[in-house]
């Protein structure tokens, strides 16, 4: 056995027996790979920008004023970065179809200028600077979705303080700035979907101002407004949003975690758009990114857990009925994990992780190596 494999296998022992978990988690990922990427990296995500059919990944770098382009070679190997310049500090980032040519484009918030730049995706991989919207002060957060039902491709924005901006796509990858909503609470991550069943996309959002504990839902008129927004109680202080049906029967539901709590909350989703939130469970020290998938290899959904305050990722191994199987296993990463993407980086049919690490500069890439064993439930 390598000296580097030892190494990983001996802090893999350390972190789970210091989290109290009676053996070691299984070996689900392989040794990681790491890429250099620009300072303070804030934001990831896993898209095939050159359709050649293998996931890359696309980084945004708050100190360097950066965006990194990483080519993915299928294998689960990148090339070495690209890089471009943005505004300053780019803290949110999506991909999508803006002016369809079914070349994914990429739009990222500046949260030093207040605005949403616009990169169009080109045929030869390269990038085009489209456009600079201005959003208001510290836009934070950014989540695409067709909110008009025009079959262009919509974004919508979460500003610092208070506010919500939808921004309406044109279709030629330019947008034109549409409703401002209240968002008290301190409003930040969002995802969307259409939760009521009503053909329209709503948005979910999480607060982490330091009393709050709800979460609220914009129901979707379908032209481009929304309703006002429904409040859900529940998820203390929390950070960070993910949805994926986790107990299986057809309805979304909502994860989230608080970061400064060290907890999570799952909100069951219920017939008519409702949500039910269970009671907080725990987290490691500094939950914030969720993914959710099947990692575990016995088909039903897990949720991967970004931890920053103890350099780790947690694997909470779903039950198929929207509860987790605990203790949670755990594995070691480099200093300050911020966020992740999930893809199949190698072609085998499983979800390995992309992971940025907001002190060493660096993208960890974990490539799942085989299926997990199934793991006992014991009374």
């Amino acid at each position: 056995m390598s000296l580097s494999k030892i190494m990983f296998c001996l802090v893999l022992f350390c972190l789970t027996a210091a989290c109290g978990v009676d053996k070691p988690a299984p070996d689900l990922f392989a040794l990681p790979v790491t890429y250099a990427v620009g300072k303070k990296p804030a934001a990831v995500v896993a898209k095939d920008m050159n359709v050649d059919g293998y996931p890359d990944l696309l980084v945004v770098n708050s100190a360097s004023n950066t965006l990194n382009y990483l080519e993915g070679e299928g294998d689960g190997t990148f090339k070495q970065p690209l890089t471009l310049k943005t505004g300053r500090e780019p803290m949110a980032l999506a991909a999508a179809d803006f002016n369809g040519d079914r070349i994914p484009d990429i739009a990222f918030s500046n949260y030093g200028d207040g605005d949403v730049s616009i990169i169009l995706g080109q045929k030869d991989g390269l990038f085009k600077h489209k456009q600079n919207i201005k959003v208001g002060r510290l836009p934070i957060a950014l989540a695409t979705g067709d909110f008009n039902n025009d079959e262009h491709m919509d974004l919508v924005v979460t500003l610092r303080f208070d506010k919500m901006v939808i921004l309406l796509g044109v279709g030629d990858g330019t947008f034109k700035v549409g409703e401002v909503y209240k968002a008290s609470g301190t409003p930040a991550m969002m995802v969307v979907g259409d939760y009521n069943d009503d053909k329209n996309l709503d948005i979910a959002m999480v607060f982490n101002a330091v009393q709050v504990n709800f979460i609220r839902v914009f129901d979707g008129r379908g032209d481009g407004t929304f309703a006002n927004p429904r409040r859900i109680a529940g998820g203390h202080q929390s950070s960070f949003i993910a949805q994926h049906d986790m107990n299986r029967d057809g309805l979304m539901d909502l994860i989230v975690s608080s970061t400064m709590k060290d907890s999570l909350t799952l909100f069951t989703g219920r017939a008519g758009g409702e949500f039910e939130a269970g009671p907080d469970f725990a987290g490691e020290k500094g939950p914030e990114h969720l993914v959710a998938g099947e990692f575990t290899g016995d088909g039903k959904p897990d949720l991967v857990v970004c931890n920053r305050r103890d350099n780790s990722i947690s694997i909470l191994e779903g039950r198929g009925d929207g509860s987790f199987i605990f203790p949670h296993f755990n594995y070691p990463v480099g200093r300050n994990p911020r966020a992740m993407a999930a893809a199949d980086f190698n072609g085998d049919s499983m979800l390995d992780l992309a992971v940025i690490l907001y002190d060493a500069q660096m993208v960890e890439i974990l490539m799942r190596k085989v299926e997990g064993p199934p793991r006992v439930d014991e009374p």
